[in-house]
């Protein structure tokens, strides 16, 4: 099964290059490789902010949340953990006018903070992305572990590095998003097929039972089961602890979004319109997996636990999220486990192939090209790398010391070499022609030369995670240590982090200074706030009471207001002292001398007969033009988090659901589900074909 879906996810990474290349004349290049072209539908964005965010605990942890905290568990994850996506959209907004060159939100620290703040952000977003890696591939070989008897941890850790590693070296970002839609379309499908199977057609033991709310409810109102940790009815909304759980849910989630490569990248690859629907209905449809499917699974199984009067599975195992299994094999039979399987592969790929995609740009942008191989050593920014004079908008220099390269596109020598290449290409020849171009000839070859690094990255970190993943597993097996525990804790340490970033994007008075002692007061007093609450709330320190929620919140709270405080102050006292260059003469000059972000907005900023590279808008002129996108990216998360946050929780607090709530609040998952389907199933695919269907009018034309 999952050499299949390896198989069928490179065939659908090579038709999105083909597709590429046939409509849109899309060559591989590095830059292809890691934004696919710049321009991504709304709609694939929501496809992958969806199957990115998907992961074992999504699908497995959120419907033991039902059990631990009741009805309102699955919808505290589910807002917790994917209101911070519908809050991204502000900063990807923000860093796609700022620097809409950048492949990475890295290259705008660098070239707006420098070199200092810059290393230090990369140790916080490699820590963060090898965390969810680890995260992710540590629960799928145990989840598959549970599944499938008698397979060793070293094997199943191979066959994921099989399943992400191969279709993310064929097709590179561009690759992951038509994988992710595929993968989508398949995780709804499954989710459906279990609605169905619990509220239209159960199996005849459980005929009139799941899909007639009245008798549903009853049995749920007699279950004398309790939520495990909340101690409250499984029909309650609103207790003290349900709210605490939403609280420290909400906070750790911040740092393994703002902090993690594989979320920027789809702003990377979208124009801001884009970025900014993608991410809101992004986070609102990855909210559907827990609020419809958890909601629906943990119902079911308290309904079945009530009516055989004994607990089938235990505390321990309700932890380890074996309800979805349980449920499914009960409802489905043995095809059920082979869903279940299916749902964790799926997750495992699409999570799996964007932080692959992450650390190698990381490591390619952010490390190799500036500080280990550079085109051009110790090259200041406001410098043409092709030409080495200094660029239009930065200094008022004579003509004949500013730069005046073309673009690769208006170059006549540049066309003769392509079409030459294109030419050998059809005669089957292996060895090109050289280029001749004398501006850019040094430059095709340098990238030509990245790219192959990039490449080598992409596997390297693939097999990488067998020689990790597969000992981290055996010592946690061994000492029984729970990993899950270790990674919540890391969560302190990484929100110190993600205000000072949110802070550097967002206010223009941010410094350097400011953003460096933000990030190191933070993480000092959030691990020394959560190792101050675990010493005054037990003697026995163990792992599993030192990742305890109450430890955990304040560590992520302390840690996140003292890094914000201090960034702001240092950096209102540096503020006459450096950093004084204004953001918008340095951010968009993160730009490739052969293929400038401008040829992706020649429409919105009339840039098509511009020649020289270097002729590029004004940032004003960026920002009034998104200028309706830039309020909807503000004003529609904050009602959303209004509605999502207060509004909702507070109109449906009750100490158990009567009747008519309940089934209000089941039929809102169902809907919500639908909603969901909608808008990642049949919105990509109308705008795909709505793509198709320009291009072949603008051929015509």
């Amino acid at each position: 099964m999952v050499v299949l879906l390896a198989v069928a996810a490179c065939f659908i990474s090579l038709g999105f290059g083909k597709i590429q290349a046939l409509l849109y004349n899309l060559p591989v290049t590095l830059d292809s490789t890691f934004d696919a072209g710049g321009e991504t539908s709304s709609g694939l964005i929501i496809a992958n902010v969806l199957c990115q965010r998907t992961t074992m605990t999504t699908l497995l942890g959120s419907s033991s949340m039902v059990l631990q905290y009741g009805i309102s568990g699955s919808y505290w994850y589910a807002v917790g953990g994917g209101i911070q996506l519908i809050f991204f959209a502000i900063l990807s907004f923000l860093f796609k006018t700022k620097a809409p060159g950048a492949k990475t939100i890295l290259q705008y620290i660098r070239i707006e903070y420098g070199k200092d703040v810059h290393i230090m952000f990369i140790v916080y977003f490699l820590f963060c992305n090898f965390i969810i890696f680890a995260g992710l591939l540590v629960d799928a070989t145990k989840a598959i572990n549970l599944i499938v008897e008698n397979l060793m941890p070293e094997f199943s850790s191979m066959l994921l590095a099989l399943l992400i590693g191969g279709y993310t070296i064929v097709g590179g970002l561009g690759g992951t998003f038509y994988v992710s839609y595929t993968n989508a379309i398949l995780l709804f499908a499954l989710i459906f097929i279990f609605q169905f199977n619990i509220f239209i057609s159960p199996t005849q033991k459980y005929e009139n039972i799941f899909n007639n709310m009245t008798y549903f409810y009853n049995i749920l109102n007699c279950s004398k089961q309790e939520a495990i940790i909340s101690n409250s009815n499984v029909l309650s909304f609103g207790t003290p602890k349900e709210w605490q759980f939403g609280v420290s849910n909400f906070f750790y989630f911040f740092g393994f979004t703002i902090l993690d490569q594989g979320a920027w990248q789809g702003s990377v690859a979208s124009k801001p319109a884009s970025g900014v629907i993608g991410f809101i209905i992004g986070g609102l449809v990855w909210m559907s997996i827990s609020i419809g499917l958890a909601t629906s699974v943990g119902l079911v199984y308290t309904g079945m636990t009530t009516m055989q009067q004994s607990n089938i599975l235990t505390e321990e195992q309700i932890d380890e999220g074996l309800v979805l299994p349980i449920v499914a094999q009960e409802l489905l039979g043995t095809s059920g486990i082979y869903f279940i399987l299916i749902l964790i592969l799926l997750a495992v790929m699409s999570t799996g192939s964007s932080q692959v995609i992450a650390i190698s740009s990381i490591i390619v942008y952010d490390i190799y090209q500036p500080y280990i191989q550079p085109f051009v050593k110790n090259l200041p920014w406001n410098y043409c790398q092709l030409c080495l004079k200094a660029l239009k908008r930065n200094y008022e220099e004579e003509k004949s010391n500013l730069c005046d390269c073309v673009r690769m596109k208006s170059c006549h020598e540049c066309m003769t070499d392509e079409n030459e290449r294109i030419l050998s290409k059809k005669q089957g020849n292996l060895v090109l022609p050289h280029y001749e171009c004398i501006l850019h000839k040094d430059f095709k070859v340098y990238q030509e030369k990245l790219l192959e690094f990039a490449n080598w990255c992409v596997v390297i970190t693939t097999i990488a995670t067998v020689p990790i993943i597969w000992p981290l597993t055996s010592i946690a097996n061994t000492f029984e240590l729970n990993l899950t525990n270790i990674f919540i804790i890391c969560g302190v340490f990484l929100n110190s982090g993600w205000m000072p970033m949110t802070v550097s994007i967002a206010w223009t008075q941010a410094k350097p200074t400011g953003l460096l002692y933000g990030c190191i007061s933070g993480l000092i007093a959030g691990t020394l706030g959560w190792l101050i609450t675990i010493i005054v709330q037990g003697e026995d320190i163990t792992l599993n009471f030192a990742a305890n929620q109450t430890a955990v919140l304040i560590g992520n709270v302390t840690s996140l207001l003292i890094s914000l405080i201090v960034t702001i102050i240092v950096s209102k006292k540096f503020n006459n002292n450096e950093h004084q260059d204004s953001y918008e003469k340095k951010s968009l000059y993160i730009i490739n001398p052969l293929t400038p972000w401008t040829e992706k907005y020649e429409v919105e900023f009339k840039s098509e007969q511009n020649e020289r590279y270097i002729d590029l808008p004004k940032y004003s002129e960026i920002v009034n033009y998104f200028r309706k996108w830039k309020l909807a990216s503000f004003i529609i998360p904050m009602v959303i988090a209004l509605v999502l946050l207060i509004i909702v929780p507070v109109s449906l607090q009750t100490s158990g659901m009567t009747n008519i709530k309940f089934y209000v609040w089941i039929c809102t998952t169902i809907t919500w589900t639908f909603f969901a389907t909608v808008m990642v199933v049949i919105l990509p695919f109308v705008q795909q074909v709505m793509e198709v269907y320009k291009q072949r009018i603008k051929e015509r034309i």
